[in-house]
């Protein structure tokens, strides 16, 4: 039986710092730090050796520019598509989303995303649709979003092997969802660094999920190697 694994992506520096309650809220990755921390990812993903069959073949990202133009990258490598999944949206919070005179930030279109990135998958359909009452939630609601994000995108894949990028509360979600405990109390999730990635792999679509490995950096340059900007949901934070 082949087994199937999944990748949980953050992306490495941006262009702009985000500030909470500030922004910017959709800014790309850096020109320079950015893209070698995302080419890190990608070769780290792409080249590995541990098993070969757990390398991905369906790539899904966030709509926003930094989460969409990493998983580019990390695409390119797996000479693979984008699939940009709204259910991987941003955290619906004020703060990662609301700047100060109260405009709030949306990210591109499918259609925008496309003309920047070649290689986005303009056929796919997102799993989970963010509409207005969504927002604000909460940490329970964002790990149910998470969770439905999840079924949809294993179901598109259809038992292959998928890589997700996405943003430090999304993915950090998605690892507790895998994780299968009964509460965010027993969890044994930290926090998640820039260019951390998590994999996650299970014997069959029925079977539990194993955590592999969490926020590892080692394919990471310089200073992020050791892990830098470390986030987490509060209810992970202990």
């Amino acid at each position: 039986m082949t087994k199937q694994y999944a990748w949980l992506i953050r992306y490495g520096k941006t262009e702009f710092p985000l500030v909470e309650s500030d922004g910017p809220f959709d800014s790309d990755i850096d020109p320079t730090d950015g893209i070698s921390h995302a080419e890190a990812i990608a070769k780290a993903i792409a080249s590995s050796p541990s098993p070969l069959d757990s390398i991905p073949q369906n790539v899904y990202a966030s709509p926003f520019l930094r989460t969409t133009h990493t998983a580019s990258i990390l695409a390119t490598s797996l000479k693979s598509v984008v699939n940009v999944e709204d259910g991987l949206y941003e955290y619906l919070i004020p703060s990662l989303l609301v700047d100060r005179s109260g405009v709030r930030t949306f990210p591109r279109t499918v259609e925008q995303l496309k003309e920047l990135f070649e290689n986005v998958n303009d056929n796919y359909q997102s799993c989970v649709e963010i509409t207005p009452e969504m927002f604000p939630e909460d940490e329970m609601k964002l790990i149910e979003r998470c969770r439905n994000t999840l079924d949809g995108i294993l179901k598109h894949a259809q038992g292959g092997n998928v890589a997700i990028v996405a943003h430090a509360p999304c993915v950090q979600a998605l690892a507790f969802v895998m994780e299968g405990v009964a509460s965010t109390d027993e969890s044994k999730l930290q926090k998640w660094p820039l260019g951390g990635i998590t994999r996650f792999s299970r014997d069959g679509e029925e079977d539990a999920w194993t955590m592999d490995f969490y926020g590892v950096t080692n394919h990471m340059p310089g200073e992020y190697e050791k892990g830098a900007g470390l986030w987490s949901l509060p209810c992970f934070d202990k």
